[in-house]
């Protein structure tokens, strides 16, 4: 299943990398990344794919000292598709 976050960095060196490094530490497989330099913050939409609990990824994402926000955004659109086949089936 995806789900999407969206969160705001600051632009310290190695603040994507450690992003990127606890999504897959907690399980989480990056499907789609979109990052842009914006009144001096990272602007950052993440899609990431996993079966586990997206709660703990959250929780785990702001404890990072470069995230100065993070929103959980609906699962992705193909996500929900995917279970409107399975429900329908």
């Amino acid at each position: 299943m995806s789900h999407q976050f969206q969160l705001f960095a600051r632009p310290a060196e190695g603040s994507l990398e450690r992003i990127l490094r606890t999504v897959r530490a907690r399980g989480f497989e990056v499907q789609d990344m979109n990052v842009r330099l914006e009144g001096g913050r990272y602007h950052v939409r993440l899609r990431v794919g996993g079966r586990r609990d997206t709660g703990m990824l959250a929780r785990q994402l702001e404890k990072l000292w470069d995230v100065e926000h993070l929103a959980a955004l609906q699962a992705a659109p193909e996500a929900r598709e995917s279970m409107d086949r399975v429900s329908a089936a």
